[in-house]
């Protein structure tokens, strides 16, 4: 009760902003997905208002697999072409809204702004991000606030997510990054590797890469692929969901990054 109380008092004297959180994917089958539809989906649990923005052009799975029915993008709502609730079209049980990115132009402006004016009713916007061939990410995801690596606790996951700290890093002058390790067998071995890849990117890099959390081996979480439904949503008792409410719980505490510019190169401002 105690921390419950002390949640919702965080939340009320936050800056009432609209956090931009972009999850990415160390290597491919990391688990950005599963981390994005599973935080939005347990911060709707909180009482939050979660738009998530789906970048996978092809097969947009966090959009399939969320429920939701949208009839247009992101990319429209942002060039004035149809309404936000237009362009969310049907949502799913869970409430929170669903869009595919669509093609955002690299200088869309003012990211906090436009989103604040278009969209006015979200306080949290989760984007499932996708680079592209040299690493970059979109300019959506590139002005984020906060920046969450998923990766998986192997030798090569672990190499590349250190790779994809450097390159945020030096392409945006990212300086903190969030580090979820999915599919974990222990929670030893997860705080090891992630006090070791924290000290490696600290010592060479100069910047700040913390364990926000981890997801245990949860067989409920391919079920639920397979039913095409979030496991949070799905299977609320499951040990993934129950990390993954952890982790959303204190999202309202991150600093933000700020200073972002249309071209999507930002400043980050230490906290």
């Amino acid at each position: 009760m105690g921390s419950d109380q002390a949640e919702s008092l965080r939340r009320l004297l936050a800056p009432r902003v609209t956090r931009r959180i972009a999850v990415v994917a160390a290597d491919a089958g990391a688990g950005a997905t599963t981390v994005t539809l599973g935080l939005a989906n347990a911060l709707a649990m909180q009482g939050e208002r979660v738009l998530l923005v789906d970048e996978d052009r092809h097969g947009v799975r966090a959009t399939r697999l969320s429920g939701a029915a949208p009839v247009a993008t992101l990319a429209d709502v942002l060039a004035s072409r149809v309404s936000a609730a237009a362009a969310i079209g049907t949502r799913p049980a869970s409430g929170i809204a669903v869009l595919p990115a669509g093609d955002i132009p690299v200088d869309a402006g003012n990211m906090d702004r436009a989103l604040s004016d278009l969209i006015p009713d979200m306080r949290s916007v989760l984007i499932d991000a996708r680079t592209d061939a040299t690493g970059a990410l979109s300019p959506l995801a590139a002005t984020a606030h906060n920046v969450v690596i998923v990766m998986r606790p192997e030798v090569t996951s672990i190499t590349a997510a250190y790779a994809r700290i450097k390159r945020l890093h030096h392409e945006y002058a990212c300086r903190r990054f969030h580090l979820v390790v999915n599919m974990a067998a222990t929670e030893a071995t997860v705080a090891a590797l992630a006090r070791n890849l924290a000290r490696t990117a600290s010592q060479y890099l100069g910047v700040e890469a913390g364990l926000t959390g981890y997801l245990p081996i949860d067989p409920l979480v391919a079920r639920a692929f397979q039913l095409s439904r979030c496991v949070v949503e799905a299977y609320p008792a499951a040990a993934s969901t129950s990390a993954l409410r952890h982790i959303a719980s204190g999202i309202g505490a991150w600093p933000l990054r700020h200073d972002t510019t249309p071209q999507g190169a930002a400043v980050a401002v230490p906290a």
